[in-house]
């Protein structure tokens, strides 16, 4: 409880009530107890970090199969305000660095709460996170949805179907999460009145391939009496297909005026399934998971490819150096020359020799952002973060990072 008082602080939620307490009973199942970090001083926490043991899918090769890799989520993350400037979140985040290495995990990653902060330990933006809303009377589709057999669940009955369908479908979609057991009981299926306000309950649409979570809300304002606003946090198909089916579904729905989509990706490819595409607003863009390789032979080769190529990449260290647990800096392992050679068939990284000339110079930072496919090598060069040695290798970059679905992140940690 000590531990979970002191998260709350620099996150401008202190305990001070029972109800407060309450709301940490209910998310202690969450917490790695090993796992977990705090700075101590004269008796008092005053600092704290923790990592949960997850897996998170990379871009799949031919097969359409995503790999899920050891993964480790950094949460929890935050200093008092009464002892910031003193050191102690790069101790923190040194710390965490190293059991995750240690462990074998091959990334780490967090949901950034201040974007300015994560870059400098070598987090890179990979998967960003937009809000589209849909007005249902001008959402005709100019290509039709197939037609699958979708059931409407809720409750218990949801619980015993949905996470399995839900997995299935995580396996397709590179940049997920795993949800535990765990995450799904006490983040997912509690259902606590007094923390939803006016929306009602979640209802799942579940079908062979695909799932959709939404609650209904009242349309504050409106001149049109007895509209509801669907929120859809959930929907992940196994293919593209299958989710335009669950959107035509959740469109057609009676007394809804609008239908937003949370936690979709930017170019997301219902909008041009739309016959008129301007229907379609996007209401907000923003990150959602920043990535952060610490084994890069392990990550580069984890991934699948579409196309062949050979890269050979000068990764720099990224501006602030983690301190490890004692305090102490350490070398960190993805610094170096790589090589990575790939293709459908299979890839291979290992470190460059003398006669390996050197394609990109990049940072752990802008390498972590590359892993998943949504941000672009040209991009980042655009942007003065990456720098071409030898012409035609950003381009090459590009190729033989896409990926062949666009990634995707529905689950918070």
């Amino acid at each position: 409880m000590a531990w979970g008082e002191s998260v709350s602080l620099p996150f401008l939620s202190p305990v001070a009530t029972d109800a407060d307490r309450s709301r940490l009973e209910r998310w202690a199942p969450m917490v790695e107890v090993e796992r977990c970090w705090a700075v101590v001083d004269n008796g008092r926490f005053v600092g704290n970090s923790g990592t949960l043991t997850r897996t998170i899918t990379l871009p799949a090769g031919p097969d359409g199969i995503c790999p899920a890799v050891p993964f480790a989520a950094v949460t929890a993350v935050g200093v008092h305000p009464t002892h910031r400037r003193r050191g102690l979140l790069r101790r923190l985040m040194g710390a965490m660095l190293a059991d995750a290495r240690q462990r074998g995990e091959v990334l780490a990653g967090l949901q950034a709460s201040q974007s300015i902060i994560y870059g400098r330990f070598g987090y890179g933006w990979a998967v960003s996170s937009a809000r589209h809303a849909i007005d249902p009377r001008h959402s005709a589709f100019a290509v039709p949805a197939p037609g699958v057999d979708i059931d409407l669940l809720v409750g218990d009955d949801a619980a015993k179907v949905v996470p399995a369908v839900f997995e299935r479908a995580r396996r397709r979609s590179p940049g997920q999460t795993e949800r535990t057991e765990t995450v799904w009981n006490v983040e997912v299926f509690s259902d606590h009145a007094d923390e939803r306000g006016k929306a009602s309950a979640t209802a799942w649409l579940v079908c062979e391939g695909g799932v959709a979570g939404y609650r209904a809300e009242p349309i504050e304002n409106r001149d049109d009496l007895g509209g509801s606003r669907l929120v859809v946090r959930d929907l992940l198909g196994e293919t593209p297909e299958i989710e335009a089916a669950l959107w035509r579904f959740l469109l057609d729905i009676d007394l809804v005026n609008e239908v937003v989509g949370l936690h979709r990706p930017p170019e997301d490819p219902i909008r041009h399934r739309l016959a008129d595409p301007r229907r379609m607003r996007t209401e907000a863009v923003g990150d959602f998971m920043w990535l952060r390789i610490l084994d890069v032979p392990g990550a580069l080769t984890a991934r699948g490819y579409l196309t062949e190529g050979r890269l050979v990449f000068d990764v720099t260290a990224p501006p602030a150096t983690p301190g490890g647990a004692d305090g102490a800096d350490a070398p960190d392992p993805a610094v170096g020359r790589w090589v990575l050679e790939a293709g459908p068939d299979g890839s291979s990284c290992r470190a460059a020799g003398a006669g390996d000339s050197t394609d990109l110079i990049l940072g752990v930072t802008e390498l972590s952002s590359l892993l998943v496919g949504e941000v672009k090598a040209s991009t980042l060069a655009a942007s003065g973060r990456i720098r071409e040695e030898r012409p035609g290798r950003l381009a090459a970059a590009d190729a033989l990072f896409a990926s062949g679905r666009v990634p995707c992140s529905l689950t918070g940690f």
